[in-house]
């Protein structure tokens, strides 16, 4: 009795095993341990639109979206410089198809000027590429921004950043 009990419990498990292996394939993914990167080293130096001088103490704030969610935030610098660390995180799984986007915003505050925000987006898991933003003028609050401008405003941070890559 106790050998048909045993061969049960082996054969249930067998069942539980091919079944567990089916759903993962379906679902791409599969176990294994490993670091996907949360967001990329990034430094980068706040500096005034109206007279090229670093503006100290901005407060620069970088907010992560990807399947899970992150926030960070450091002040600029007495020269305007802003750093960030790369993040990583540690993942019991991985996706073999459609991992999920990455969308990275920061948003750039300091007193007597407009608030400055950039973002992008990788279209698979965040990007482990460091990134340099060498120029993020600020626009002074008595200069009015337009509707225009303020979309214009938002990519050029990326535009900085890329120009700088090539």
């Amino acid at each position: 009795m106790r050998e048909l009990m045993m061969a049960n419990a082996a054969h249930s498990l067998t069942q539980l095993s091919a079944c567990c292996g089916i759903a993962l394939a379906m679902s791409a993914c599969v176990p294994y341990p490993h670091s996907v990167t949360r967001n990329p080293a990034i430094e980068g130096r706040v500096l005034s639109a109206a007279t090229g001088q670093a503006v100290a103490g901005a407060k620069v704030e970088m907010d992560i979206g990807s399947d899970e969610s992150w926030a960070y935030e450091t002040v600029s610098d007495a020269e305007g410089r802003f750093a960030f660390a790369e993040h990583n995180d540690y993942r019991l799984y991985a996706l073999l198809a459609d991992a999920p986007r990455c969308g990275t915003t920061l948003s750039i505050s300091a007193p007597g000027y407009h608030t400055r925000h950039c973002t992008w987006m990788n279209m698979h898991w965040c990007s482990s590429t460091p990134l340099q933003l060498p120029r993020l003028m600020l626009q002074p609050e008595h200069i009015a921004i337009s509707e225009e401008e303020a979309v214009e405003d938002f990519w050029s941070c990326i535009e900085s950043a890329m120009e700088q890559a090539h």
